[in-house]
């Protein structure tokens, strides 16, 4: 379990790394395209992704980890929800942000901080 947990932790870093260079390019772009008048103007929106079955320290993990990644930012955790509420910078890669999330840090975050079932006095029986 302690392999699988390594794994997992090195797995993320490497996502998050590629992640956040390829928006950071992504968003530089798009701030020259709207310097240059290449692009009018920047639709943003407002969404919000929830992750089920994930502990408070894996929420606020995931939103360290968005948050760190230009092009989207956090606004809000609802820890009983399991929600996150996300600002994403444009509106065209808003579908295309949360399935990245969803590909790239989900899965770690899960193997991470997943909730534990909780056992009572007679679990099992």
């Amino acid at each position: 379990m302690i392999v699988k947990k390594i794994c997992a932790v090195l797995q993320l870093s490497l996502q998050f790394l590629y992640l956040m260079l390829k928006s950071g390019f992504t968003t530089l772009l798009l701030i020259i395209k709207l310097q240059f008048g290449l692009k009018k103007s920047l639709q943003d929106s407002y969404t919000s992704l929830t992750i089920p079955n994930v502990n408070e320290n894996g929420l606020v993990v995931l939103a360290c980890l968005i948050s760190l990644t230009p092009g989207t930012s956090l606004l809000a955790i609802d820890s009983e929800d399991n929600r996150l509420l996300l600002h994403i910078l444009d509106t065209e890669k808003s579908d295309e942000a949360i399935r990245e999330i969803r590909q790239k840090f989900e899965p770690y975050i899960m193997t991470l901080f997943a909730k534990q079932a909780v056992r009572g006095k007679n679990a099992g029986v």
